[in-house]
Protein backbone atom coordinates (compact mmCIF):
# COMPACT_ATOMS: atom_id res chain seq x y z
CA UNK A 1 0.00 0.00 0.00
CA UNK A 2 1.44 3.24 -0.60
CA UNK A 3 2.12 5.88 1.96
CA UNK A 4 0.65 8.67 0.72
CA UNK A 5 -2.01 9.92 -1.19
CA UNK A 6 -3.40 7.01 -0.60
CA UNK A 7 -7.02 6.12 -2.08
CA UNK A 8 -9.26 2.95 -0.76
CA UNK A 9 -12.99 2.32 -1.75
CA UNK A 10 -13.84 2.30 1.72
CA UNK A 11 -11.80 5.54 2.87
CA UNK A 12 -11.60 9.01 1.90
CA UNK A 13 -8.43 10.28 -0.10
CA UNK A 14 -6.00 12.02 1.74
CA UNK A 15 -2.68 12.99 1.22
CA UNK A 16 0.25 12.95 4.79
CA UNK A 17 3.15 14.85 5.37
CA UNK A 18 5.85 15.79 8.30
CA UNK A 19 6.47 14.05 11.21
CA UNK A 20 4.61 10.50 11.44
CA UNK A 21 5.54 9.86 15.10
CA UNK A 22 3.25 13.01 16.32
CA UNK A 23 -0.22 12.75 17.19
CA UNK A 24 -1.61 13.88 13.66
CA UNK A 25 -3.43 17.19 13.09
CA UNK A 26 -6.23 15.92 10.84
CA UNK A 27 -7.00 19.58 8.31
CA UNK A 28 -10.79 19.94 6.95
CA UNK A 29 -10.52 22.38 4.27
CA UNK A 30 -13.69 24.48 3.12
CA UNK A 31 -16.71 23.66 0.51
CA UNK A 32 -15.23 23.96 -2.77
CA UNK A 33 -11.68 23.04 -2.55
CA UNK A 34 -9.86 20.03 -1.36
CA UNK A 35 -7.05 18.61 0.71
CA UNK A 36 -4.50 20.92 -1.52
CA UNK A 37 -5.60 24.09 0.35
CA UNK A 38 -3.02 23.19 2.87
CA UNK A 39 0.08 23.00 1.31
CA UNK A 40 1.29 25.97 2.54
CA UNK A 41 -0.20 25.42 6.21
CA UNK A 42 1.96 22.20 5.67
CA UNK A 43 4.72 23.22 4.36
CA UNK A 44 4.89 25.47 7.78
CA UNK A 45 4.34 23.01 10.03
CA UNK A 46 7.52 20.07 8.76
CA UNK A 47 7.37 19.10 12.26
CA UNK A 48 3.75 18.07 12.66
CA UNK A 49 1.78 15.34 11.34
CA UNK A 50 -0.39 16.78 8.75
CA UNK A 51 -2.95 14.62 7.78
CA UNK A 52 -5.48 16.37 4.59
CA UNK A 53 -8.17 14.53 3.71
CA UNK A 54 -10.60 15.63 0.64
CA UNK A 55 -14.02 15.59 2.04
CA UNK A 56 -17.15 13.70 0.58
CA UNK A 57 -18.23 15.09 -2.82
CA UNK A 58 -15.02 16.82 -3.32
CA UNK A 59 -11.73 16.09 -5.39
CA UNK A 60 -10.75 12.27 -5.49
CA UNK A 61 -13.59 11.57 -2.51
CA UNK A 62 -16.24 12.96 -4.95
CA UNK A 63 -17.66 9.83 -5.69
CA UNK A 64 -18.98 9.89 -1.81
CA UNK A 65 -22.10 11.75 -1.03
CA UNK A 66 -22.49 14.50 0.78
CA UNK A 67 -26.00 13.54 3.30
CA UNK A 68 -25.13 15.65 6.37
CA UNK A 69 -22.32 16.59 8.64
CA UNK A 70 -22.91 14.09 10.76
CA UNK A 71 -22.48 11.48 7.96
CA UNK A 72 -19.40 13.28 6.86
CA UNK A 73 -18.28 13.55 10.26
CA UNK A 74 -18.51 9.91 10.40
CA UNK A 75 -15.84 9.02 7.75
CA UNK A 76 -13.70 11.40 8.68
CA UNK A 77 -13.85 9.55 12.21
CA UNK A 78 -13.24 6.35 10.08
CA UNK A 79 -9.96 8.07 8.30
CA UNK A 80 -9.00 8.05 11.99
CA UNK A 81 -8.98 4.93 12.98
CA UNK A 82 -7.60 3.79 9.79
CA UNK A 83 -4.51 6.43 11.30
CA UNK A 84 -4.21 4.18 14.10
CA UNK A 85 -3.21 7.23 16.26
CA UNK A 86 -5.37 7.01 18.87
CA UNK A 87 -6.17 10.96 19.41
CA UNK A 88 -5.86 13.73 16.62
CA UNK A 89 -5.72 17.62 16.54
CA UNK A 90 -8.53 19.13 14.23
CA UNK A 91 -8.39 22.04 12.01
CA UNK A 92 -11.11 23.28 10.15
CA UNK A 93 -12.38 26.19 8.06
CA UNK A 94 -16.02 26.93 6.94
CA UNK A 95 -17.69 23.53 5.69
CA UNK A 96 -14.70 21.54 7.65
CA UNK A 97 -15.07 23.51 11.16
CA UNK A 98 -18.92 22.54 11.10
CA UNK A 99 -17.91 18.63 10.25
CA UNK A 100 -15.15 19.35 12.88
CA UNK A 101 -17.42 20.19 15.47
CA UNK A 102 -19.93 17.36 14.91
CA UNK A 103 -16.83 15.26 14.78
CA UNK A 104 -15.77 16.13 18.80
CA UNK A 105 -19.90 15.77 19.35
CA UNK A 106 -20.28 12.03 18.16
CA UNK A 107 -16.83 10.89 18.64
CA UNK A 108 -14.70 12.95 21.50
CA UNK A 109 -12.75 9.96 22.13
CA UNK A 110 -11.13 10.59 18.50
CA UNK A 111 -10.36 14.41 19.33
CA UNK A 112 -7.64 15.83 21.62
CA UNK A 113 -8.40 19.53 20.81
CA UNK A 114 -9.34 21.56 17.51
CA UNK A 115 -8.81 24.89 15.80
CA UNK A 116 -11.79 26.05 13.73
CA UNK A 117 -12.34 29.07 11.42
CA UNK A 118 -15.42 30.59 9.79
CA UNK A 119 -18.84 29.26 11.32
CA UNK A 120 -21.52 29.72 13.86
CA UNK A 121 -23.33 27.88 16.21
CA UNK A 122 -27.28 28.22 15.51
CA UNK A 123 -28.89 29.35 12.43
CA UNK A 124 -28.67 31.74 9.80
CA UNK A 125 -31.70 33.69 8.39
CA UNK A 126 -31.66 34.67 4.95
CA UNK A 127 -34.19 35.77 2.91
CA UNK A 128 -35.78 33.91 -0.03
CA UNK A 129 -33.66 36.48 -2.76
CA UNK A 130 -30.15 35.67 -0.84
CA UNK A 131 -30.69 31.84 -1.00
CA UNK A 132 -31.90 32.45 -4.73
CA UNK A 133 -28.49 34.20 -5.25
CA UNK A 134 -26.75 31.13 -3.68
CA UNK A 135 -28.45 28.97 -5.54
CA UNK A 136 -27.43 30.54 -8.46
CA UNK A 137 -23.57 30.97 -7.17
CA UNK A 138 -23.20 26.81 -7.01
CA UNK A 139 -23.93 27.00 -11.27
CA UNK A 140 -21.83 30.15 -11.64
CA UNK A 141 -18.80 27.54 -9.49
CA UNK A 142 -18.48 25.28 -13.20
CA UNK A 143 -17.09 28.40 -14.68
CA UNK A 144 -13.04 28.22 -14.10
CA UNK A 145 -13.09 31.84 -14.34
CA UNK A 146 -15.77 32.05 -11.91
CA UNK A 147 -14.13 30.09 -9.33
CA UNK A 148 -10.82 31.50 -9.85
CA UNK A 149 -12.65 35.06 -9.15
CA UNK A 150 -13.88 33.88 -6.06
CA UNK A 151 -10.59 31.83 -4.76
CA UNK A 152 -8.68 35.21 -5.55
CA UNK A 153 -11.28 36.73 -3.05
CA UNK A 154 -10.89 34.59 -0.42
CA UNK A 155 -6.73 35.17 -1.34
CA UNK A 156 -5.93 32.02 -2.55
CA UNK A 157 -3.14 32.77 -5.38
CA UNK A 158 -2.90 29.74 -6.48
CA UNK A 159 -5.58 29.09 -9.32
CA UNK A 160 -5.07 25.59 -9.73
CA UNK A 161 -6.07 24.57 -5.87
CA UNK A 162 -9.90 25.19 -7.30
CA UNK A 163 -10.05 22.89 -10.34
CA UNK A 164 -10.38 19.06 -10.28
CA UNK A 165 -8.22 17.68 -12.64
CA UNK A 166 -7.24 20.89 -14.81
CA UNK A 167 -10.69 22.39 -15.54
CA UNK A 168 -13.43 20.53 -13.54
CA UNK A 169 -14.60 21.76 -10.57
CA UNK A 170 -13.53 20.45 -7.49
CA UNK A 171 -17.55 19.59 -6.32
CA UNK A 172 -20.66 18.96 -8.23
CA UNK A 173 -23.06 22.55 -7.88
CA UNK A 174 -25.77 19.98 -6.39
CA UNK A 175 -22.72 19.23 -3.53
CA UNK A 176 -22.28 22.83 -3.48
CA UNK A 177 -26.15 23.48 -2.64
CA UNK A 178 -25.86 20.89 -0.42
CA UNK A 179 -23.33 22.42 1.59
CA UNK A 180 -25.01 25.50 1.79
CA UNK A 181 -28.17 24.25 3.14
CA UNK A 182 -26.65 22.42 5.56
CA UNK A 183 -24.57 25.64 6.61
CA UNK A 184 -27.29 27.91 7.25
CA UNK A 185 -29.28 25.36 9.02
CA UNK A 186 -26.23 24.74 11.27
CA UNK A 187 -27.42 24.62 14.81
CA UNK A 188 -25.27 22.71 17.44
CA UNK A 189 -26.79 25.19 20.33
CA UNK A 190 -28.21 22.07 22.48
CA UNK A 191 -24.85 20.56 22.10
CA UNK A 192 -22.11 23.34 23.33
CA UNK A 193 -22.03 22.33 27.17
CA UNK A 194 -21.20 18.90 26.53
CA UNK A 195 -17.86 19.36 24.19
CA UNK A 196 -15.02 19.61 26.72
CA UNK A 197 -12.59 19.31 23.94
CA UNK A 198 -9.71 21.85 24.09
CA UNK A 199 -11.39 24.32 21.08
CA UNK A 200 -9.51 27.54 19.37
CA UNK A 201 -12.68 29.08 17.62
CA UNK A 202 -11.07 32.17 14.85
CA UNK A 203 -13.10 34.28 13.03
CA UNK A 204 -11.79 37.33 10.37
CA UNK A 205 -12.86 40.95 11.89
CA UNK A 206 -15.12 41.11 9.10
CA UNK A 207 -17.02 37.81 8.81
CA UNK A 208 -20.60 37.62 8.60
CA UNK A 209 -22.38 38.78 11.96
CA UNK A 210 -23.96 35.33 12.83
CA UNK A 211 -20.18 34.06 12.66
CA UNK A 212 -18.62 37.09 14.72
CA UNK A 213 -21.87 37.30 17.04
CA UNK A 214 -21.11 32.98 17.96
CA UNK A 215 -17.63 33.46 18.88
CA UNK A 216 -18.56 34.80 22.11
CA UNK A 217 -21.43 32.27 22.63
CA UNK A 218 -18.72 29.31 22.04
CA UNK A 219 -16.21 30.71 24.14
CA UNK A 220 -18.94 30.88 27.51
CA UNK A 221 -21.14 27.92 26.81
CA UNK A 222 -17.96 25.84 26.30
CA UNK A 223 -16.32 24.53 29.00
CA UNK A 224 -12.54 24.56 27.53
CA UNK A 225 -13.21 26.95 24.82
CA UNK A 226 -10.70 30.27 23.47
CA UNK A 227 -12.50 32.56 20.82
CA UNK A 228 -10.56 35.20 18.80
CA UNK A 229 -10.40 37.33 16.63
CA UNK A 230 -8.32 38.19 12.99
CA UNK A 231 -8.19 41.58 12.81
CA UNK A 232 -8.38 43.51 9.73
CA UNK A 233 -9.73 40.04 7.61
CA UNK A 234 -12.88 38.19 6.35
CA UNK A 235 -13.56 34.65 5.90
CA UNK A 236 -10.42 33.71 4.13
CA UNK A 237 -8.25 35.07 6.48
CA UNK A 238 -5.80 32.11 6.50
CA UNK A 239 -4.98 32.30 2.63
CA UNK A 240 -3.66 35.85 3.74
CA UNK A 241 -2.35 35.24 6.90
CA UNK A 242 -0.92 31.71 6.78
CA UNK A 243 1.99 32.25 9.16
CA UNK A 244 -0.06 33.26 11.93
CA UNK A 245 -2.61 30.56 11.35
CA UNK A 246 0.27 28.20 11.69
CA UNK A 247 1.48 30.12 14.75
CA UNK A 248 -2.15 29.48 16.10
CA UNK A 249 -1.83 25.93 15.55
CA UNK A 250 0.95 25.44 16.91
CA UNK A 251 0.37 26.87 20.09
CA UNK A 252 -2.75 25.48 20.80
CA UNK A 253 -1.66 21.98 19.68
CA UNK A 254 1.61 22.74 21.92
CA UNK A 255 -0.06 24.54 24.30
CA UNK A 256 1.87 27.62 24.68
CA UNK A 257 1.18 31.11 24.74
CA UNK A 258 -1.27 32.01 21.80
CA UNK A 259 0.52 34.66 18.87
CA UNK A 260 -0.15 38.06 19.34
CA UNK A 261 -1.60 38.52 15.74
CA UNK A 262 -5.12 37.30 17.50
CA UNK A 263 -7.06 39.44 19.67
CA UNK A 264 -9.58 38.75 22.77
CA UNK A 265 -13.21 38.83 22.26
CA UNK A 266 -15.69 41.05 24.59
CA UNK A 267 -17.40 38.88 26.90
CA UNK A 268 -21.27 38.75 26.58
Amino acid sequence: MRSNNRELTFMLHYSQSGEREQAPIVFLHAAGFDGRIWRKTQELLPDFNCVCPDLPGHGNSRQIPVRDFDAVADEVADLISHLGKGHVHLAGLSMGSYIGFRLMVRRPDLVKSAVFSGFQHDPIRVSVFIRALMHASSWMMNSKRNREKMARSLGVADASLVSFKGSRPIATSSTMRKISSLALNFDVTADLAGVTTPTLVLAGETEHPAILSSLSTFQSEMPNCTARLVPGHGHGWIAREPELFADSLRAWFSETPLPDGLTTIAEE
